[in-house]
């Protein structure tokens, strides 16, 4: 074949030689650039198409080149070899096959979020995962002042992302300076609160993030939490979160204030109407005693015909009032189920914590006190712990036709 008909080689872009017998023949400009000093010859394997990586010296520089081969005359065993830089592969890599030239691909089909910033904090490279957690392009968000803006459009909340990011950033390790599971909520770009879990670390001059959707999980762990916490009767706390919100408030040490309220002749309406219709009348009871207190009150059932109110903030003449309250809305109120039957009533003991000083089972001792004392009194009224012989009477027993086990009820407390 004469020279000639291989001007075709000058029309490639990319570094490409003519091979015949295992000898170049001749070379296109790109692959003169690169080898500076023509080759008489290149070792080939022939009849392998796909690209293959080698190590060679060229210009006294070691280069790793991917060779390409096609046969294009086999009348005259002549060959075209198409030649591109080989990236190197990585440490853990086992071959440096075509899957490297394939990894942004791959990222691609990850079902997480990548991201890369530079030295600057500026995002570099995102993978579509990003964009499909995010909500946002890279180059809408990549700037740091607009990642913030964006994703945390309320002030407070964004400045309290920022310490909490400043914060993770400082106990870094040196070296990688590897940030483990992290969570953090986000606004995306579609007006959705999303809930990521990320891990982080540093790679040369960069800092590669991954990020992952744990909305799904977050919201069952919450829906759990609730489940844990709620009577699931009722729909108000249950014991367990009393005595949790409880301890909370004492620690903070503002006045507290506890009403215990049982419900009066209970096990007469589960003898006489059947445990269903006992459990309408708590619902109702429940549904009365919300209404009428503030919306950071809080009202729990302990068990059985017994609720508890938690009175942040409040002082016995106040408590007192707000116990008054909830006696008459109980007292005044239409009866539940026939309309023949007597409205149900209740006993409310309380006691107060003026700076949380008095330990969570000795306020609640005083409150179921100031209760069997009310229901001395005749039920249907109010009475409050004042340290008197008389709010200890009998040394805390029964009242005649109840069953109050003191230990049972508080044996949470502490």
């Amino acid at each position: 074949m004469d020279s000639a008909e291989l001007d075709w080689l000058s029309l490639v872009a990319v570094p490409m030689l003519a091979v015949r017998s295992g000898a170049v023949v001749a070379m296109n400009e790109a692959a003169e650039a690169l080898f500076v000093d023509a080759p008489k010859a290149l070792p080939i394997a022939e009849g392998a198409p796909p690209p293959m990586g080698a190590t060679c010296t060229v210009a006294g520089v070691p280069r790793r080149l991917k060779v390409g081969a096609r046969q294009v005359s086999p009348d005259d065993d002549l060959w075209s070899l198409t030649i591109s830089e080989a990236r190197s592969a990585p440490d853990n890599a086992t071959d440096d096959g075509d899957w490297v030239d394939l990894l942004p691909a791959i990222t691609n089909l990850l079902p997480v979020a990548l991201l890369i910033e530079d030295a600057n904090d500026v995002g570099v490279f995102a993978n579509r995962g990003f964009s499909e957690i995010f909500g946002y392009e890279l180059a809408e968000i990549a700037a740091l002042d607009d990642w913030w803006r964006k994703l945390y459009p309320d002030p407070v909340v964004r400045e309290a992302a920022r310490l909490d990011w400043a914060a993770k950033l400082a106990e870094a390790p040196a070296g990688d300076g590897t940030i483990s599971t992290s969570e953090f909520q986000i606004r995306s770009g579609k007006g959705i609160d999303k809930m990521l879990q990320t891990h982080s670390f540093r790679i040369g001059g960069y800092r590669v993030h991954s990020y992952v959707d744990i909305s799904h999980r977050h919201r069952m762990t919450l829906e759990l939490q609730v489940l844990a916490d709620t009577d699931a009767l009722t729909g108000v706390p249950n014991r367990r979160s009393f005595f949790q919100q409880a301890g909370a408030l004492l620690r903070a040490g503002q006045p507290l204030a506890v009403l215990l309220l049982d419900v009066d002749h209970f096990k007469l309406v589960n003898d006489r109407h059947g445990h269903a219709f006992g459990d309408e009348v708590l619902v109702e009871i429940a549904k009365r005693c919300r209404a009428a207190l503030r919306s950071g009150d809080v009202l729990a059932r302990l068990g059985g015909e017994e609720f508890a109110v938690l009175l942040p903030g409040q002082d016995e003449a106040n408590a007192t009032a707000v116990a008054e309250r909830l006696r008459q809305a109980m007292a005044n109120s239409a009866a539940v189920g026939p309309s023949d039957r007597k409205p149900v009533t209740v006993s409310i003991g309380g006691a107060c914590a003026v700076t949380g000083e008095v330990p969570l089972e000795e306020l609640l001792l005083r409150a179921d006190r100031a209760l069997y004392a009310a229901k001395r009194a005749g039920r249907n009224c109010v009475r409050f712990y004042t340290g008197e012989p008389s709010d200890t009477a009998s040394g805390g027993g029964a009242a005649p036709g109840e069953n109050r086990p003191q230990t049972r009820r508080h044996k949470d407390a502490g």
